[in-house]
């Protein structure tokens, strides 16, 4: 199995988990599969992995398609999507089926206890099995709640 970390900032990460944003944008190509695991590394200040979503699909498009697309579940305005786009062709868009909260996260500091050198990503990063399990197993029931789309 396959677990890519995403950094998220922090307005975005809440609009995930709350469902106003049903996608997740990029500028770059990402090399993603139909039910893989995405954990999500909320930016500063909060700097924790705060949960984790599944994709449903990915698409690539030009970005005119691509906002006429997602405009209603992006979670963002066009001047912000647009900025976000410039001088880009093409924008990759993760179409979310489920997502996971921790309802205290794993901090920075927790992740580095964990594995030394763990640092967030710039945009994302594949992760090795293994760490996603000892990050999953960190976790008890009392820090996960479940939203299903």
């Amino acid at each position: 199995m396959m677990v890519k970390v995403f950094s998220i900032k922090d307005r975005y990460s809440e609009k995930i988990f709350s469902k106003e944003k049903l996608v997740e944008l990029r500028r770059q190509d990402i090399k993603i599969k139909r039910n893989e695991k995405c954990l999500i590394y909320t930016t500063s200040p909060v700097k924790k992995i705060t949960g984790y979503f599944t994709v449903k699909e990915k698409i690539r498009l030009p970005i005119k398609q691509l906002w006429k697309l997602t405009q209603d579940i992006a979670g963002v305005t066009k001047e912000e999507f647009m900025k976000y786009f410039n001088n880009c062709k093409e924008g990759t868009a993760i179409f979310i089926k489920s997502v996971k909260k921790f309802t205290k996260g794993i901090s920075l500091k927790e992740m580095k206890k964990i594995k030394k050198n763990f640092s967030p990503p710039q945009s994302y990063y594949n992760l090795e099995d293994s760490f996603y399990y000892l990050i999953i197993n960190k976790m008890d029931n009392k820090r996960i709640s479940l939203y299903d789309f």
